[in-house]
């Protein structure tokens, strides 16, 4: 046998009594098996051989699943760190379980395995638990096992997305006990402001209100219950934070122990986020504050790459409908994070001085709007960089120097290594320099720094433009070009877009479409789509103008001969984010 995944589905026909395996030989998995597999895999794994050496009052295989964990550990490029520790843990509760013959403890064991994992309901695991539940004594079912507190946020979040408050409320609430009774802090305060959100969806303000004083008392709570503790080296965090995908594992808040006891002040910080977030959100939708409503998406979602992806944009969607006053001027997209992303592109197309201090400044004041202040404070650094690398080292320092006094106790060690740089004489110093300066800021969330071309003599060649549609909002290469887009040019970009990200996936090159064929896919006809095209080459070329050094050339986006394709010569990525249900627009 090898793999991991086929050795997983072998134990998985065990526990539908179907193909009978020692599970001793199932979970000892050679190096060479191990080295290639995701570790949220490894995990599931491990889990399931524990339960099948279980059943039938078999003995535990707990040494071998740690000797097994720690091959993997050693051997594998893909060993994260962030869930076989926790699966360790997770295997003493289950003996703990058996021991005691007890269905809270399998309940629970249950509940934690299923975190981050979205395909869990329609796993083996729930028939198996209910297994060793039986074995026990307790006369329960598979479907004891399935409604997780992961499983519950899943489907609360998918009835918030279709603007169901009435059907969401139970559900977080249900998923939100279950959170606080496994001692999952991090995700109890989330699914505080998963009810906040729920409630102003359905207009009820006073209960979202209600909601917000009662995340407050929680956090206040466990702050005074959990003594802090230093956050210096060696010290591992209750909770971490940042995007982790493995098999079909993804999170982006998780707890990095099943019973935390000691909280550090970042694990604090985390906390008191999501408090702020309710905060924010409540001010928006009472006073229809834009600033409130992007310090929310701001402090809920800064550091997360794939919230676009997720449903809350959607969501958030929602919640403007229902309190128009702002709505026009909420861009659920455009997150901090996101717009710094942004502008870090837009160096590639030489940003001119005035239009890259402008967005740094605008970025720093909305990040410390936010209280977001250590990301305040290296937008700025990394403006510093961009500026001296485009417009020279002496504009940059005079720029810079305004901010000095908050600069230097924030982040000295980052601003020293920016004021090293700025001052090098030598190329390959200023080198070296830059890369330390990268380490630092990769210390915290935020958006990755792109490699600079390091040649004094030769500035960046923009053929890798992204362009991509926000909502309404177009940005080519960071730089907004409609903020609302009309309609016929979205029809245009969406059909093309498609058929060029089609084709880049398959390695191939995206064909034209003849006029005839793209006025039938957008609904308009040809002199139509040669007078929305043709407009929009303008409007691209006065935007560059006024704000780069670089100006596009007609077909540098779109290409208009023998037909229309987005040009792939130049274009590296389109995206569409929307809160069209899917199906009717691409992302």
């Amino acid at each position: 046998m090898s793999g991991v995944v086929e050795r997983y589905r072998a134990l998985e026909e065990h526990v539908a009594g179907g193909r009978r395996v020692v599970v001793t030989d199932v979970v000892d998995v050679p190096s060479s098996d191990l080295r290639q597999a995701d570790e949220h895999d490894v995990a599931l794994l491990l889990l399931l051989g524990e339960l099948c050496a279980r059943m039938n009052g078999g003995t535990s295989v707990a040494p071998m699943l740690r000797a097994t964990a720690e091959k993997y550990a050693d051997t594998s490029f893909f060993y994260t760190g962030r869930i076989l520790p926790r699966t360790g843990e997770l295997i003493d509760l289950l003996g703990r379980a058996v021991h005691e013959r007890s269905l809270d403890l399998l309940t629970e064991a249950a509940d934690h395995l299923s975190q981050g994992w979205a395909g869990y309901a329609d796993s083996m695991f729930p028939s198996a638990f209910a297994r060793l539940a039986r074995e026990a004594g307790c006369e329960v079912g598979p479907e004891a096992f399935m409604r997780v507190s992961f499983i519950l946020w899943h489907e609360g979040l998918a009835a918030a997305a279709d603007n169901d408050a009435e059907r969401a409320v139970p559900l977080f609430r249900a998923s939100l006990d279950r959170y606080r009774r496994y001692r999952y802090f991090a995700d109890a305060s989330w699914l505080h402001t998963d009810l906040v959100i729920t409630y102003l969806l359905a207009g009820r303000q006073e209960e979202a209100a209600a909601e917000l004083e009662a995340q407050r008392e929680y956090v206040e709570k466990m702050l005074a219950d959990h003594p802090p503790a230093a956050s210096g080296a060696g010290r591992s965090f209750a909770f971490h934070l940042g995007n982790v995908q493995s098999g079909q594992y993804s999170t982006f808040v998780e707890s990095s122990t099943l019973r935390p006891t000691e909280l550090t002040e970042r694990d604090r910080s985390l906390l008191l986020r999501y408090v702020r977030t309710s905060e924010f959100l409540i001010s928006a939708c009472r006073y229809g504050a834009h600033r409130d409503f992007d310090a929310a998406l701001d402090t809920f979602s800064f550091g997360w790459a794939t919230y676009q992806q997720s449903p809350y944009p959607r969501i958030f969607r929602h919640l403007g409908d229902r309190y128009p006053a702002a709505a026009e001027k909420w861009n659920v997209y455009l997150t901090a994070y996101e717009n710094w992303h942004r502008m870090l592109r837009s160096y590639r197309i030489r940003v001119k001085p005035g239009a890259l201090i402008h967005t740094a400044a605008t970025l720093h004041d909305r990040l410390s709007y936010a209280e977001l202040d250590p990301c305040a404070s290296l937008v700025l650094l990394d403006t510093a960089v961009l500026h001296a690398r485009l417009h020279g080292r002496d504009a940059s320092a005079e720029w810079i120097t305004r901010y000095l006094r908050d600069l230097r106790p924030a982040l000295p060690d980052a601003l020293g290594a920016v004021v090293d740089y700025l001052q090098a004489p030598r190329a390959a110093d200023r080198g070296q320099l830059l890369s330390r300066y990268i380490g630092l800021r990769a210390e915290h969330l935020v958006p990755e720094f792109l490699s600079l071309d390091l040649d004094e003599e030769k500035l960046p060649e923009p053929n890798r433009l992204e362009v991509t549609l926000y909502g309404p909002l177009l940005s080519i290469e960071g730089i907004t070009v409609h903020e609302n887009t009309p309609q016929p040019l979205i029809d245009i970009l969406r059909v093309l877009g498609r058929d060029f990200a089609q084709h880049r996936a398959s390695g191939s090159e995206p064909p034209f479409l003849s006029a005839a064929e793209l006025a039938e896919r957008t609904n308009r006809t040809s002199a139509a789509l040669a007078q929305t095209v043709r407009r929009f080459r303008i409007a691209c070329q006065e935007r560059f103008r006024d704000v780069a050094e670089y100006g596009l050339l007609q077909d540098t986006v779109i290409q208009g001969r023998p037909g229309y394709r987005l040009n792939p010569q130049s274009v590296h990525r389109f995206t569409e984010y929307t809160t069209t249900p899917a199906g009717e627009a691409t992302a």
